[in-house]
């Protein structure tokens, strides 16, 4: 069986999912106790399409809950203060996903669930804040989308 091969590159790829009820809501995922959100989904394991490692991330976080991923929305590259002494350097791949239901539950203890209107999208705080940049725009146009790294980070964040 042939292995793939380790990149040098420590970069994390994941498969995260717009997901949108029927009424057009749009179901986003936090840590518990925490105020900040992100899209749901996680990493794309060695030999998975993105559009796959999302459905099986679906599945891994709500159970069967009944979701069809239709569209690209976009790609948005991310560098993060992972904790004191690193970074974390991230791409992540965003589609729609359209569930059959108004709200999910977690089948994890550590992350929840919440519903909430398009409009009130703004007003609440999505890491990293580029994707909430891309999913508003993305929602209003319908037009894919890709954002990317400040080109200044490394400078302003002591990264080499």
């Amino acid at each position: 069986m042939k292995k793939y091969y380790s990149p040098k590159s420590d970069i994390h790829f994941l498969a995260r999912g717009l997901l949108l009820t029927p009424s057009g809501d749009v179901v986003l995922c936090r840590p518990v106790g925490k105020k900040w959100f992100f899209l749901p989904g996680g990493h794309i394991e060695n030999g998975e399409s993105a559009r796959d490692a999302l459905g099986r991330e679906i599945v891994e976080e709500m159970g069967e809950v009944g979701h069809k991923i239709t569209s690209f929305v976009g790609l948005c590259e991310n560098i993060f203060d992972y904790d004191e002494a690193k970074l974390q350097h991230e791409v992540n791949v965003i589609f729609e996903v359209d569930l059959e239901r108004e709200s999910v539950s977690s089948k994890l203890e550590h992350i929840e669930f919440v519903t909430v209107k398009k409009e009130d999208l703004r007003n609440i705080e999505i890491m990293p804040p580029e994707i909430k940049d891309g999913i508003i725009e993305w929602l209003e146009n319908k037009k894919p989308f890709f954002k990317e790294l400040n080109n200044n980070f490394g400078e302003s964040n002591g990264a080499s």
